[in-house]
């Protein structure tokens, strides 16, 4: 009996022990839980808000605004929005839960799109991670450094522009501007004619231009205009320039402050390229199925070539859309400011082109 009696009381002991160990762990668990999702700032119906929670909820507001609407914090906001946003969190957490003891959860189609938003969250943080620890604050000095370097010794062209259809009208529109008795301002005709309606608004104005930033064609004939002149029409794949030259002066990069966003976003960018294309560099890629294109591109013995040699031969037109873009277009001082600007011109002179 004794031993029966002391083995009874070591399982009560042990089962006490377990119980205990579980509690704290359970408690534990809900603490660091919690302590992750940050502080309780609300009740519904008896179920927390987390702080996180609410974080979130003005994240995914305002996420795709690129950063020009700064997201607030909860302590700023009236208690009429917050009451709104604990709600709609309230509401997320209810609808989820009966969602996932519902039906829908065995749905294939839903399985399948869960796992697809799975893998996209992974695949970015993936590449968040990989930059981050690359692109770091001395990464960003070093290029703003180098950006600086290549500054040294050139200049700047303060430049007005209009751009036309034709060269017949770029030189129609010269000649009311040149003419002893004005008929209009060059200001005036850009707002009026030019076809960049952006540096139209600003009356032809492109602003300092660093000398290699701007295309060929046209820094050939700036460097060699007196100040205040107006080029005669100047073509290039935009359309027909009429170019003033206004000032000069000594190239020099923009403050670090002013321009370090841009250079970590540059480099952010580049890295992200790097990493992706190391992925699929050495891929090789086998197609499995028939396309229709395969028969439709088949030629049969004594017909016509595909291609007669006439209609193979490379325009003028095809040829520059096969020349890469130059590095470096009209506008900004640094470099990477150089090359958005000139690549948001381009996108806007085609679109007007082909209307």
């Amino acid at each position: 009996m004794r031993r029966y009696s002391r083995k009874k009381n070591s399982i009560r002991i042990f089962s006490a022990v377990t119980l205990i160990a579980a509690l704290i762990f359970a408690a534990s668990y809900s603490f660091f839980n919690k302590k992750d999702k940050g502080d309780v700032i609300a009740r519904v119906n008896g179920q927390e808000i987390f702080q996180s929670e609410i974080e979130q909820k003005l994240i995914s507001i305002f996420d795709g605004q690129d950063g020009e609407v700064k997201v607030p914090e909860i302590a700023n906001l009236s208690k009429e929005i917050l009451d709104v946003l604990i709600k709609e969190t309230y509401l997320d957490k209810e609808l989820s839960k009966l969602a996932k003891h519902s039906k829908v959860i065995e749905d294939k189609d839903v399985k399948g799109r869960i796992a697809e938003s799975e893998n996209r969250i992974l695949r970015q943080s993936y590449i968040k991670m990989m930059v981050a620890s690359e692109v770091t604050e001395q990464k960003i000095s070093e290029k703003y450094a180098e950006i600086s370097s290549n500054l040294a010794g050139k200049k700047e062209y303060l430049v007005f522009n209009i751009i036309a259809k034709s060269k017949e009208e770029a030189e129609k529109i010269r000649n009311q501007i040149t003419a002893k008795k004005k008929s209009i301002k060059f200001s005036d005709a850009a707002k009026k004619y030019s076809l960049d309606q952006e540096s139209a608004e600003r009356g032809g104005e492109l602003g300092f231009i660093i000398e290699d930033g701007m295309i060929k064609e046209i820094s050939d004939v700036v460097v060699n205009l007196k100040k205040d002149e107006i080029s005669a029409p100047i073509q290039t794949k935009f359309g027909w320039h009429l170019v003033k030259f206004v000032d000069v002066r000594e190239a020099q990069a923009l403050p670090f402050d002013s321009v370090k966003k841009n250079i970590r976003e540059q480099l952010e960018q580049d890295k992200t390229s790097e990493i992706e294309e190391k992925i699929v560099k050495d891929a090789k890629v086998e197609i499995l199925i028939k396309l229709k294109e395969e028969e439709k591109s088949k030629v049969e013995i004594g017909s016509e070539p595909a291609l007669s040699p006439e209609s193979a031969t490379i325009t003028p037109e095809v040829a520059l859309e096969k020349i890469p873009e130059e590095e470096v277009k009209l506008e900004q001082n640094s470099e990477e400011q150089i090359e958005q600007k000139s690549e948001k011109e381009e996108s806007k002179s085609d679109k007007k082109h082909r209307r």
